[in-house]
């Protein structure tokens, strides 16, 4: 089915009450409201802490990660050793400030809104596109297709666009309540954007183009022990090379 007779589709089969065009292109899906600025020095959210516990357990070291929505930049600082790069976004001067202090190699944040469009956010394309809330404070099909198109866009053959449940269902007052998303929303979407959508768990969620790869049974190894609490000290008295090899 064509892209523009897919989306038609669905707009008709599941989102009839959503608006065709909300109109704004300034900026479109932003709602400013103080509660929702600026999570540079806030906690990170228990969704957002899934989806990280999530792409742990796969080896990132030549990996390309894009982190929409900031926030504190934890994914950034708890991956910094372990990855290629991270790219991060924000709508927030104040959250793009607290990244650039951490002065973190490999991490590069830029001011950009997803459901504009725009695809020069950053050359190339990425192994994990990481967005908690992708539809949470979206306005219209219109700007809902950007978003995805964008994803799609910007996703290596093989790369994973990761979100949770948590997330996905919520929407900020004043939003509009159809935007908090379940799964087979989601799957909808997704498949209208030519991506499949499948369940990791009760909570995450992954978009690909086909089922994710299976971690491996080192990065998973990895990824246990340091759930364990027992990095470095499990494996103390082995051979340097081989704690190296095992933890990077």
């Amino acid at each position: 089915m064509p892209a523009e007779s897919a989306w038609s589709a669905l707009r008709r089969g599941c989102f009839a009450h959503i608006p065709e065009d909300c109109g704004n292109e300034a900026a479109p899906g932003i709602i400013d409201h103080p509660a929702f600025r600026n999570w540079a020095l806030r906690p990170t959210t228990d969704d957002q802490f899934r989806i990280e516990e999530y792409i742990d357990r796969y080896d990132l070291r030549s990996k390309r990660v894009l982190h929409v929505g900031i926030g504190n930049s934890g994914l950034a600082r708890r991956f910094r050793k372990r990855v290629g790069q991270v790219v991060g976004t924000t709508l927030d001067q104040s959250e793009l400030e607290h990244a650039k202090h951490l002065g973190l190699p490999g991490y590069r944040v830029v001011i950009h809104n997803k459901y504009g469009g725009e695809r020069d956010l950053c050359r190339g394309t990425f192994d994990f596109i990481v967005d908690n809330n992708p539809t949470s404070s979206c306005c219209c099909m219109k700007h809902l297709r950007a978003v995805f198109e964008l994803y799609s866009a910007k996703l290596a053959p093989h790369g994973q666009i990761v979100t949770d449940r948590q997330g996905l269902g919520w929407t900020p007052p004043p939003g509009n309540p159809r935007f908090g998303f379940d799964f087979d929303d989601l799957a909808a979407v997704a498949k209208a954007a030519g991506l499949n959508a499948y369940r990791i768990d009760a909570d995450v969620y992954v978009l690909a183009r086909s089922a994710p790869p299976a971690p491996g049974a080192l990065p998973l190894l990895r990824h246990q022990l340091r759930r364990a609490g027992m990095l470095p000290r499990a494996l103390a008295g082995f051979p340097r090379k081989i704690m190296r090899r095992l933890f990077h």
